[in-house]
């Protein structure tokens, strides 16, 4: 009965652990379940008798956490076989190995070992997080994206930090209701020598029996409170330190509340610029800019003047922009070629004359939806377009752009623009501040998710970015969640989702701060992985020195 009771807790872990990051029932998330959602799965692994096992319940976890935590990848157009199943399956596979490694960490690093399961903890989420196929969904850190103090610590380590925190919580509780298990040692534990297996014997020692046991993990799970603590008063101090801002600026954020996939282009402008209009009437002064969301516009602003001009019919855009005296941007195509009809995801800002002052092609847009690798070859192409029903994907861009708008009270305003989800993949944004940007301005289609989880963890995930680099973040989406989220993370403006709203807002600006996070990266993470690299070498070492002495 030891495998079933194993999958009944790696199935538990993985539904407690989609409690606790943004849902339907928990639409922010749930910090209480956060702090336990990885127990189940540490004592299923613990448990576990082979790696055939380990395998299987790394496989189950993954599978089901994927799926209940982004099961509205399921209203992705008509791909939700392509978006979510495949998707599930790909997450079993690599879950599966998480397991395996995990497995041979816990069973070899005796009363180490919840220490060592939240540093590989980390360092997994940070490498799911990362490269073209990078998900930063599902981040354990996201279920307390509402513990304002407790997420200040991620100027410093990025989100992996206080995502080892929580891991390492979860895995001191699981470990004191694991019973002793046997530990993968070496047969040389009387061994005394100053040798990397002998200091690797006494850094992690076996766990004692079990009376003896749980009090030592009784102190782990200790420990693992006080280091949150710690993190939370780090946040406190954090939160207290005062912040000025160089100016601000004043805009007009539209949601409009229309899938741009179901709707014409003149039906989602017409919405767009009547909310601009109404929000601007309620004001007293002229905004600087209006912001629209992505594909809000279905072609590009160069060459198709004319055609704006007259659309939509009862109150054309190009009028539109001339009446407000504010800068537009907004999502729109840029053709590359017009016999291929090769294009760019992109961003687009024109001035109060409609001239196109610049335009940001997404680096970075959603694998196998919108860049599909080995597209050149004929065979897979076929198979991508005949099977899956994708005609063809959008040409990844290849520059970070950097965008100058000139206000009333703040000069020139340089902001960058990541598109959609790139706002979640924190090494993007933070190049972006790097390059010069004073804030970033995410534009965002999300409707066709249908859930409230769907943009409640969009908006999550992008909240940390502000935290790490200390700068606004302004969101306008067509679904939700629009608005503004200050360097502390604190919400300055919030839309309700799902419904037509645009507002006049101030935009403050912050440019003083210099985190850790914005100099260093991702060094948190990088750090944990080189020390488990070397533990993995030494205890490797120390297997082969094992079947040596073994008669």
């Amino acid at each position: 009965m030891r495998l079933p009771r194993a999958i009944g807790f790696a199935i538990l872990s993985s539904l407690l652990l989609a409690i606790a990051l943004p849902n339907e029932l928990f639409p922010w998330g749930s910090p209480a379940f956060g702090l336990v959602a990885l127990a189940p799965l540490f004592f299923a692994l613990s448990s576990t008798r082979s790696y055939r096992e380990s395998f299987l319940v790394g496989a189950i976890f993954g599978g089901l956490a994927h799926g209940l935590s982004s099961y509205w990848l399921w209203f992705f157009k008509d791909f939700r076989f392509w978006t979510l199943g495949t998707s599930i399956l790909a997450y079993m596979i690599v879950y599966g190995f998480l397991g395996l490694y995990l497995r041979g960490a816990l069973k070899r690093t005796g009363i180490a070992r919840p220490l060592v399961f939240a540093m590989a903890w980390a360092v997994f989420e940070w490498g799911k997080s990362s490269g073209f196929l990078g998900y930063p969904w599902g981040i354990l850190s996201h279920s307390w994206n509402t513990v304002l103090p407790a997420t200040q610590i991620v100027e410093s380590t990025g989100v992996y930090g206080l995502s080892f925190a929580l891991a390492f919580v979860s895995a001191a509780v699981g470990e004191f209701l694991s019973p002793s298990v046997p530990v993968l040692r070496s047969p040389l534990d009387g061994d005394a020598e100053w040798t990397p297996t002998g200091w690797a014997r006494r850094v992690m020692p076996r766990r004692p029996p079990d009376g003896e046991g749980r009090f030592l993990a009784a102190g782990q799970v200790v420990v693992a409170v006080v280091l949150l603590a710690a993190i939370s008063a780090y946040g406190f101090v954090a939160l207290d330190k005062p912040r000025t801002a160089r100016g601000s600026f004043s805009a007009v954020l539209v949601q409009q509340n229309l899938d741009p996939w179901d709707g014409t282009e003149s039906e989602n402008l017409a919405v767009s610029i009547a909310l601009a209009r109404k929000a601007m009437a309620a004001s007293a002064s002229a905004p600087d800019i209006v912001i629209f969301s992505e594909t809000t516009l279905r072609r590009p602003w160069n060459g198709f003047q004319r055609y704006f001009s007259k659309t939509p019919a009862e109150d054309p855009l190009t009028g539109f922009i001339a009446d407000s005296g504010a800068w537009l941007f907004t999502g729109a195509p840029e053709i590359l070629d017009y016999k291929t009809y090769d294009a760019t995801n992109s961003v687009i800002l024109v001035d109060a004359g409609g001239v196109q002052r610049g335009s940001y092609a997404k680096i970075h847009p959603v694998p196998f939806a919108e860049a599909i690798p080995f597209w050149e070859y004929d065979p897979f192409r076929t198979f991508i377009q005949e099977v899956v029903g994708l005609e063809s994907g959008w040409v990844m861009g290849t520059e970070r752009v950097i965008f100058e708008l000139p206000t009333k009270n703040a000069g020139t305003v340089r902001f960058a623009a990541p598109i959609c989800f790139e706002d979640a993949f924190a090494s993007l944004c933070r190049d972006f501040v790097r390059d010069g940007a004073e804030l970033l301005v995410n534009l965002t289609n999300d409707s066709w998710s249908r859930t409230h989880s769907a943009e409640i963890q969009h908006f999550v995930a992008a909240r940390f970015r502000a935290i790490e680099l200390r700068r606004t973040l302004v969101r306008s989406t067509n679904g939700g969640v629009s608005g503004i989220v200050g360097p502390d993370g604190r919400i300055i403006e919030s839309f309700p989702l799902f419904e037509s709203v645009a507002r006049m807002v101030e935009v403050p600006i912050f440019v003083d701060e210099t985190t850790p996070y914005l100099e260093y990266g991702d060094w948190f993470a990088f750090v944990l992985a080189c020390i488990l690299a070397v533990a993995a070498f030494i205890l490797f070492i120390d297997d082969s020195l094992s079947k040596k002495e073994q008669p």
